[in-house]
């Protein structure tokens, strides 16, 4: 009598559980789109703290939160490099090593993205003390950081119908409730950045400045549209997880970790752009001031260290003799005895710390030049 074979079909497993996709090459896909987003959003901040503790010379708290949301960053990743060295979604769905550092990477990145979002927030919050705008401010703030602290506390829970972990704790819940919890936090945190993004459009409409600074300002604060984007985009990916089993189920994990990595990237960058006005506005006088230069024959000089281009400018025009006008054009630039007289026009450029007026983050807020001086 034959016996009845106790082997299990893993095309009939594939039909109804979620499968390693065998394929290596998602690894590198996810570890390259990661570190590729993770230097691009290092560089930013290190421009913005190259803005803010050498060219305006001001670290505030908001800095010391971002800087801290990337130090969290850059520990979760190197969890996600560390499993999916280890075979994440390509030989395992979970491990001895895999698991926990799974988890604790999902957690950390959750805090790291409460720091970034906290930062912004609190650059609005120095720009904006009267009214109702700081109490939306705070409201947002708070919703967005809750969502993510209960969402790092939340990933350790046990799945049911699993053998939980030391690291695990009841009571447990369904295997897809975590993937649920990550496109609730994705809505959550789309909204809240949509909101804040609106923020700086109010707040910089009533400031006594030019229209085209207030519209430079205003996109350059309200950039923090692209992290909303982000996370719908995520919310999406992330319900897109639940609707498949097999290896189709590790490829989409896999796309939505690289989403995950993105919000947070684009959240520390937008973060940063705002205090690189200050970079921006120096490299346009910068070359508009090499042009005139070039194209008017003037000498432009540095007197002393002060002179780092990031100030207003002061002209002041040497060498000029005033002569009684007349009808002639001829004769408006005769003197008496000596003839034709060349004048010279020395422009010279020098930073005033009390000609422009910035916000605590490096933004404009007043610019005003003044005429140049002539002597009678």
């Amino acid at each position: 009598m034959a016996s009845n074979s106790s082997a299990v079909d893993p095309a009939a497993l594939a039909l109804i559980y979620p499968m390693p996709t065998g394929d290596p090459s998602v690894t590198s896909k996810v570890l390259a789109s990661i570190w590729i987003m993770f230097t691009i959003s290092t560089i930013f901040l290190g421009l913005r703290v190259y803005c803010r503790s050498i060219r305006t010379k001001t670290m505030w708290w908001d800095d010391y939160l971002l800087i801290t949301g990337w130090v969290l960053m850059l520990v979760a990743v190197a969890l996600q490099t560390e499993i999916f060295r280890d075979g994440y979604l390509v030989t395992a769905l979970s491990g001895p090593i895999i698991s926990p550092a799974n988890l604790a990477s999902d957690s950390v990145m959750k805090i790291s993205l409460a720091f970034s979002k906290t930062s912004f927030s609190v650059m609005l919050l120095r720009v904006t003390k009267k009214g109702w705008v700081p109490w939306v401010i705070y409201a947002c703030t708070a919703i967005m950081d809750i969502a993510c602290l209960v969402h790092a506390v939340l990933t350790w829970r046990a799945s049911c119908g699993v053998p939980a972990a030391s690291f695990n704790w009841q009571p447990c819940w369904s295997t897809d409730s975590g993937i649920w919890m990550n496109m609730i936090g994705a809505i959550i945190s789309a909204v809240t950045d949509f909101i804040l993004a609106l923020v700086p459009i109010y707040v910089v409409w009533g400031l006594q400045m030019p229209r085209r600074e207030k519209y430079g300002v205003a996109v350059a604060m309200g950039i923090g549209i692209l992290a909303g984007a982000v996370a719908v985009l995520r919310a999406v990916e992330a319900n897109q997880v639940t609707k498949v089993v097999g290896p189709a189920f590790s490829y989409r994990l896999a796309d939505l970790s690289i989403w995950i990595h993105a919000e947070a990237d684009a959240a520390l960058v937008a973060c940063s752009i705002p205090a690189l006005r200050v970079l921006f506005r120096d490299f346009k006088k910068y070359f508009t001031t090499s042009s005139r230069s070039r194209s008017n024959g003037q000498q432009y000089i540095r007197s002393n260290q002060q002179s780092k281009f990031h100030g207003g400018m002061n002209s002041s025009i040497a060498g000029a003799t005033t002569v009684k006008p007349d009808n002639d054009s001829e004769t408006s630039i005769l003197s008496d005895k000596n003839g034709i007289r060349q004048t010279r026009h020395v422009i010279i450029e020098y930073d005033t710390p009390n000609h422009h007026k910035y916000g605590e983050q490096g933004i404009e807020l007043e610019s005003q030049r003044k005429p140049p001086s002539r002597r009678p």
